[in-house]
C-alpha cells in the first residue's frame, strides 16, 4: 500500500506542475535550499568561541522545527496532496492508513530541503570526533522523522480546534506572532552580535538543548565526551516523541474520517448557507457586519490584524524603542485592509443575486465599504489615541492626524476594487469544511494590498514630512474621502460590467464535488474553462512551455525583493534616518558603498522586471503558435448560476 500511495502522490505532483503551482514549488525549493545552505554554513564557519557551531546549529534546528510545526498555520494546512477522505471508503484501518500517509509525507520538496539542512549536525560533529559523527548520522534521520510527525500531529490538532472561534483566535495569535517576530527580528540584533562574538549565554545555551529540537546536539556532545548513556537517551527521547505524535495523528485521523461525509465536509453541524437578500447600503452593511462575527475566516483575519499590530509595535520595547507604539492602530488598519481584499472570492457563488438584481452592484460595493469602516475605524482610533497618550509620544499626533484618515479611506476604496479586479475564488461558505487551515490565503494578493494601501497614505506622509504639519491632516482627510468614493465607484462600474464573468469564475471554482476541503482545485477550474489556468488565460501564456511560464512567474515574484526590500526602502531610510543601523544589505557594507549597493539592488530589481516582461512576451508568442497548431477543442459548458448542470 505504501508504494501505491507514493506513486499516487508523485503522479499528482507531476500533473500539477503547471503555472503558479510550478513557480511556487520552484521558488519555495530554491529558498529552502538557500536557508539549508545557511544552516550548514553556521556549522562550517570558524567561529571565535569553541562550541559555538553546535549552539548555532541547535538554534537553527529550533527555527526549522517551529517552521514545521506552525508553518501550516501560515500557508494553509500543510501538504495534503493525498487526502485521507480519498481512501475513506476502502477497508484500511486508521493506523495502517496513517503509516501509509506518513511514508507519503516524506515525498516532496520540504522534507528533502529539511534533510539537507539537518546534515549540518554531521558537519558540526566533525571537530568533536569520530564517535560524535557516528551518532550524528542516524540522529539526522531521526530529527527529520520527528519534525514531520510532530508537524502532522500539530496540524491535525489545530485543524480540529480551528472549527471554533477559540481555534480561530489561536490560529491568529500563532500566525501573527510568528510573522511579527520575523518583521521585528532586528530587535534581537545586539543579542545576536554578542552571542556571535562571546558565545551563547549559559541560560540560552541550556534552553537550546532542553528543547526537543536540541536533543540531537545533546547526543553529539555526549558521544564526543564518551557519555554513551546520554548519547543514546537523547535520540531515544526523540523516538518516543515521534511515536507519541504518530499515535496522536492516527487518533485524530480516525476522528476526522468518522466525522466527515464522502465529500470531505463535516457530517453534522454544517454552517447554514448565508442568505443574501437585496436591499440598500445599510442592509448590505448589516449583512457584512453579521458575517464578520459569524464567519470564522473573517473573524480570524480581524484577530490576526490586531495581534500582528500589537506584536509588531510592542516588541521593540524590549530594546527601549517606543517609537512604534503610537502606530498600533495604523498597523492594524493596513493589515485589516490587506487581508480583506477578497470579499467576492470568499462569498463564492452567492454573487449571482447581486449580478441578477438591477442596480444592486453599486449598493453592494458601498455597503461593503461602510461595513469595513465600521469594523476598523474604532480599533484604529483606539489603537492610535490610547497608546500615544500612555507612551507620551506627543510628536506622533501630526502623523496620526494625517495617516489615519488617509489609510482608512484608502483601505475602504482599495479592498473593493481589488476584490473585483483580482478575486481569488473559494468554495461557498456553507460548503467549506470549517477548518481554517484548509482555506489558504493568497499571499500575492496580500503583498499587493500592503503596497497599495501604504501608497494611499503617501500624499499625507509627504505633506507632514516636508510641509506644515497641520496641512497633513487636511490632505489625509481629503485623500481618504476621495479614494473611498472614486475607487468604490470604479469597483461598482467594474462589477456591473463584468459581473457575469465573475460569477462564471466562481461557479467554475466551486462546482466540482471532489473538492473535498474547500480549497480551490485549479486543475478542475482549468478543465471547466477549456484546459487552461485562469491567470495564464488572462496573460495569454496558457499554451507556452512549463519552463517559460515558470520563468515568467519567478521573475515577477522575486523582483520585488531587491527593488523594494533591498533598494527603495533602505534608500528612504538612508535619506530620512541616516544614523540608524538595520539588516538591509546596503546598511551592512561600509558607508561609502551604501548608495552603490542601493543602486545595484534597484537595477537588479528593474532587470528582473525587464526579464519578466521579455519572458512574458516570448511566452505569449509561444502560446499563440501552440494554439494555432493545436486542433480545436470543445469546451464543457459551465453550470447554471443557481444550480449544478443536469
Amino acid at each position: 500500500m505504501v508504494g501505491v500511495l507514493i506513486r499516487m502522490k508523485l503522479a499528482v505532483l507531476r500533473h500539477s506542475m503547471t503555472g503558479q503551482r510550478a513557480a511556487d514549488m520552484i521558488g519555495g525549493g530554491v529558498l529552502g535550499l538557500v536557508l539549508a545552505g545557511g544552516t550548514i554554513w553556521l556549522a562550517l564557519r570558524d567561529w571565535p568561541v569553541d562550541g559555538l557551531p553546535l549552539d548555532l546549529v541547535g538554534a537553527a534546528f529550533a527555527i526549522w522545527t517551529i517552521g514545521w510545526l506552525f508553518g501550516p498555520v501560515l500557508f494553509g494546512g500543510g501538504d495534503e496532496t493525498l487526502r485521507p477522505e480519498h481512501l475513506a471508503l476502502l477497508p484500511i484501518p486508521p493506523r495502517r492508513l496513517t503509516t501509509g500517509l506518513l511514508a507519503v509525507a516524506f515525498v516532496g520538496v520540504a522534507p528533502a530541503v529539511s534533510l539537507v539542512a539537518f546534515t549540518a549536525l554531521i558537519v558540526a560533529a566533525l571537530p568533536v570526533g569520530g564517535a560524535a559523527v557516528a551518532i550524528a548520522v542516524p540522529v539526522v534521520l531521526l530529527q527529520l522523522l520527528f519534525v514531520v510527525l510532530a508537524s502532522r500531529f500539530v496540524t491535525a490538532a489545530l485543524g480540529t480546534l480551528m472549527r471554533t472561534k477559540i481555534g480561530a483566535v489561536l490560529a491568529a495569535v500563532i500566525s501573527a506572532g510568528i510573522l511579527a517576530l520575523t518583521h521585528t527580528g532586528w530587535v534581537l540584533k545586539p543579542t545576536i552580535e554578542y552571542a556571535l562574538t562571546a558565545g551563547f549565554p549559559d541560560n540560552l545555551a541550556d534552553w537550546v538543548r532542553r528543547l526537543p529540537s536540541g536533543w540531537a546536539i545533546v547526543a553529539v556532545e555526549a558521544a564526543g565526551r564518551g557519555d554513551w548513556l546520554l548519547a543514546v537517551a537523547a535520540p531515544a527521547g526523540l523516538a518516543v516523541l515521534s511515536a507519541a505524535a504518530l499515535l496522536g495523528w492516527s487518533a485524530l485521523l480516525a476522528r476526522r474520517l468518522r466525522h466527515r461525509t464522502a465529500s470531505g465536509r463535516p457530517a453534522r453541524g454544517r454552517t447554514a448557507a448565508r442568505k443574501v437578500r437585496g436591499g440598500g447600503v445599510r442592509a448590505v452593511a448589516g449583512r457584512e457586519l453579521r458575517t464578520a462575527s459569524r464567519d470564522l475566516m473573517r473573524f480570524h483575519y480581524l484577530v490576526f490584524s490586531l495581534v500582528y499590530a500589537l506584536a509588531f509595535c510592542l516588541l521593540p520595547l524590549l530594546v527601549d524603542l517606543p517609537i512604534f507604539v503610537p502606530f498600533i492602530g495604523v498597523a492594524f488598519g493596513i493589515w485589516a485592509a490587506a487581508i480583506s481584499a477578497n470579499l467576492y472570492g470568499e462569498d463564492g457563488t452567492v454573487i449571482w443575486q447581486t449580478v441578477l438584481t438591477p442596480g444592486a452592484a453599486r449598493k453592494d460595493v458601498r455597503g461593503r465599504q461602510l461595513a469595513w469602516l465600521l469594523l476598523t475605524t474604532p480599533v484604529v482610533l483606539l489603537g492610535s489615541v490610547v497608546p500615544t497618550l500612555l507612551s507620551d509620544q506627543t510628536w506622533a499626533w501630526p502623523w496620526l492626524a494625517a495617516l489615519v484618515p488617509a489609510l482608512l479611506g484608502g483601505g475602504a476604496g482599495v479592498i473593493v476594487l481589488i476584490s473585483v479586479l483580482r478575486p481569488v475564488p473559494m468554495t461557498d461558505p456553507h460548503k467549506r469544511s470549517g477548518n481554517l487551515l484548509e482555506n489558504g490565503t493568497d499571499f500575492t494578493q496580500v503583498l499587493l494590498m500592503l503596497v497599495l494601501v501604504a501608497a494611499t497614505a503617501a500624499p499625507a506622509f509627504l505633506t507632514v514630512r516636508y510641509g506644515p504639519a497641520w496641512a497633513g491632516a487636511v490632505v489625509g482627510l481629503a485623500t481618504g474621502v476621495l479614494l473611498t468614493w472614486l475607487l468604490g465607484d470604479l469597483a461598482a462600474k467594474r462589477l456591473e460590467a463584468t459581473g457575469p464573468d465573475l460569477l462564471a469564475t466562481m461557479r467554475a471554482a466551486t462546482s466540482r464535488k471532489n473538492n473535498l476541503t474547500g480549497d480551490v482545485d485549479w486543475n478542475q477550474i482549468s478543465a471547466s474553462l477549456g484546459g487552461v489556468d485562469l491567470g495564464e488565460r488572462r496573460l495569454g501564456i496558457a499554451n507556452a512551455s512549463p519552463a517559460r511560464r515558470a520563468a515568467v512567474y519567478v521573475c515577477f515574484t522575486i523582483c520585488w525583493i531587491p527593488l523594494i526590500a533591498q533598494g527603495l526602502v533602505p534608500a528612504i531610510l538612508k535619506y530620512t534616518d541616516p544614523g540608524r543601523d538595520s539588516w538591509f544589505v546596503a546598511r551592512l557594507v561600509p558607508e561609502t558603498l551604501h548608495w552603490p549597493v542601493v543602486s545595484l539592488m534597484v537595477a537588479l530589481g528593474l532587470g528582473l522586471i525587464a526579464a519578466g516582461f521579455h519572458q512574458l512576451r516570448a511566452a505569449r508568442t509561444e502560446s499563440r503558435h501552440a494554439t494555432v497548431d493545436r486542433p480545436a477543442e470543445v469546451r464543457p459548458a459551465l453550470p447554471h448560476p443557481t444550480g449544478d448542470a443536469g
